[in-house]
């Protein structure tokens, strides 16, 4: 089991998601782009977090993803993606790559589709199985047209799903690589790797040295694709942050993670989906056994924020955004729904716990800590014992019906931000005959290592 992290978010804003967060979601309050995000990684959670984007795909919907080189193992599972290229009635779109390996022909790509897996779950488009076609690129500076899978004019709609992870040659690749490497043809990868100085792909290896050159290539050709779909009005961005390699899925033999999974985020704006997990990455809380530096050195030898400099620059999208948790109203619900007493939701992982008041909360912090850390927490009822539970923890969002007025200052005084129905001077005994003994034992303190102290004393009711 991986553990869990906690997302910094110093320079990122993240806020609850409100019961009405799809009205608007293009952009938050401050007219910056919302980048959703879930600490889940399931099937579910795809499904949720493509339809908090308020954009539903409709028409022939291409699917963009990345099918995997060969002898890899972190791409886009057809277990993760089933669900949503199901309820989409998608088809799953790729191109040849320029490189020599397992998919670089049809017929071998063909067979590296089937041994994925991909088969299995829904239809397959090799988009350039018949050629390529041009469309045309707002910036020109190296390159004077995109080239893509002639079967590009096939589809309505287009979700690009992509996986975020590292690049030996872009730096990382998330959205924007999906889009422009991703959906240009073999020829079309030859002509972005080459800075636009030639569509074959025998002879483009040796015109690589413009390295700045070849990633404003890529933010201009994904702006092409981003356009060729109604100026992006029939398009939506969503990434899958895990199996954080330094190398990507187009490698056979990809370094092993050095850091853990982070959890699914999505947006209209491709850009800011793309800097929002770049964010995540540079200012991962890094720790032995658990550290982001592999992977920024790889962006960073690169250059590869350039990428979001340009596409920036060239009007693509926006750098700022403001990051919306999806995470809460669901556990929440289902806590409602079912004898349940707390949820706990991380990167990639959600559990249940069903005992009776603080049990399940400090055997957590006594035996799985990590299990708190960076976590989005759901529980019925919130007092100052749980709060100070939670807070030490390191739980970063709370969601409940309700909490008292001691726990919401405790909690809001350590960074954790609340989402409560209702509060309440305090919270009842079972009896309701008087206060919580739990919250009562506490009532006279307000440091947090003193709280627990005496938590841990207590004996459990």
């Amino acid at each position: 089991m991986k553990r869990v992290i906690p997302l910094l978010m110093s320079l990122i804003t993240l806020v609850g998601c409100a019961k009405n967060s799809t009205a608007e979601p293009q952009t938050a309050g401050n007219d910056k782009p919302v980048v959703y995000m879930t600490q889940e990684i399931s099937p579910a959670a795809l499904v949720r977090i493509y339809e908090a984007l308020g954009r539903p795909a409709e028409g022939r919907v291409a699917v963009k993803i990345s099918t995997g080189e060969a002898g890899g193992h972190n791409y886009l599972k057809p277990a993760l993606i089933r669900q949503l290229v199901n309820q989409v009635n998608g088809t799953i779109v790729e191109c040849n790559t320029a490189y020599p390996g397992k998919r670089n022909t049809f017929e071998a790509h063909w067979q590296t589709i089937k041994d994925h897996g991909f088969l299995d779950i829904a239809p397959v488009d090799l988009m350039d199985e018949e050629g390529s076609m041009r469309i045309p690129v707002q910036d020109s500076t190296w390159i004077k047209y995109d080239l893509v899978g002639s079967h590009l004019a096939n589809y309505d709609f287009m979700i690009n799903l992509a996986h975020f992870k590292g690049h030996a040659m872009g730096g990382f690749g998330g959205v924007l690589k999906n889009q422009s490497i991703g959906v240009a043809s073999a020829a079309g990868k030859a002509y972005i790797h080459s800075a636009g100085v030639t569509e074959d792909v025998n002879e483009c290896w040796s015109h690589t040295a413009n390295q700045d050159g070849f990633l404003e290539s890529m933010a201009a050709a994904a702006q092409a694709v981003h356009n060729y779909f109604g100026q992006g009005e029939r398009i939506i961005y969503i990434t899958v942050v895990n199996n954080l390699s330094v190398d990507c899925d187009c490698d056979s033999h990809p370094a092993a993670p050095e850091m853990n999974d982070i959890g699914i985020l999505a947006s209209l704006d491709p850009v800011a989906l793309d800097q929002a997990c770049v964010d995540l990455v540079f200012h991962y809380p890094s720790k032995e056994g658990d550290d982001a530096a592999a992977l920024i050195e790889r962006i960073n030898s690169r250059h590869g924020i350039h990428i979001l400099e340009h596409a920036a620059q060239i009007g693509f999208g926006s750098r700022e955004y403001q990051l919306v948790s999806i995470d809460g109203e669901d556990m929440l619900a289902k806590l409602n729904e079912q004898h349940i007493s707390l949820i706990v939701r991380n990167a990639g992982l959600t559990t249940e716990y069903h005992q009776h008041g603080v049990n399940d909360l400090l055997q957590l912090l006594e035996n799985e800590p990590q299990r708190l850390q960076g976590a989005v927490v759901a529980d019925k009822m919130i007092g100052k014992a749980a709060a100070a539970l939670m807070a030490v923890g390191g739980v970063k969002q709370v969601y409940t019906n309700i909490i008292s007025k001691p726990a919401r200052e405790m909690l809001e005084k350590a960074g954790v931000q609340v989402s409560a129905a209702e509060e309440v001077e305090m919270i009842l005994n079972r009896d309701q005959t008087g206060q919580c003994p739990m919250d009562k034992s506490l009532n006279d303190i307000d440091n947090l290592d003193s709280c627990i102290n005496i938590l841990k004393n207590r004996q459990m009711p």
